[in-house]
């Protein structure tokens, strides 16, 4: 997972499947196959747990671990009216990086805009609205731990 989200938060739990097991694929190499074989079940089992939304909680992070994104993970939080925050270093913040938040923030406000407007649906501009609670609280956490920064392994 991304240590400062700036994508929205999947709209559904199917749409989180697939983000996670896309990035599986692209980022670690693992189709369905090999993540069944890692998760112990067999692909018409991941298959079907994609599918139809059934994945035992039991597997969840096994999961996340396998495919090393957290979609499911977000989306389960974001409808709880929750958001995920990766744990921050307490590292010095790049331009770039303030830059990418001011991006995110700007397009959850559009969201908002566009919402009000009658122009977005409820459940994108709620996964646009907690991009930007997950990477304005990232920073508010980093800032907190700026005085004892973790080190670099």
């Amino acid at each position: 997972m991304s240590r400062r989200h700036s994508t929205p938060v999947p709209s559904s739990l199917r749409a989180a499947f697939e983000a996670d097991k896309g990035h599986a694929l692209a980022h670690r190499r693992l189709n369905v196959e090999r993540l069944a074989e890692l998760l112990g079940t067999t692909p018409a089992t991941l298959y079907k747990w994609i599918e139809t939304d059934t994945m035992p909680v039991r597997a969840l992070p096994a999961w996340q671990h396998l495919t090393g994104a957290g979609h499911v993970v977000r989306y389960l939080a974001s409808r709880e009216g929750g958001v995920v925050i990766a744990v921050p270093a307490g590292h010095a913040a790049s331009a770039d990086d303030v830059h990418a938040l001011q991006a995110t923030l700007n397009d959850a406000v559009g969201a908002l805009l566009e919402f009000m407007r009658g122009t977005l649906d409820r459940d994108t501009t709620l996964g646009r609205l907690s991009a930007g609670l997950e990477s304005l609280a990232w920073h508010r956490a980093n800032v907190e731990k700026s005085d004892q920064p973790e080190l670099e392994f």
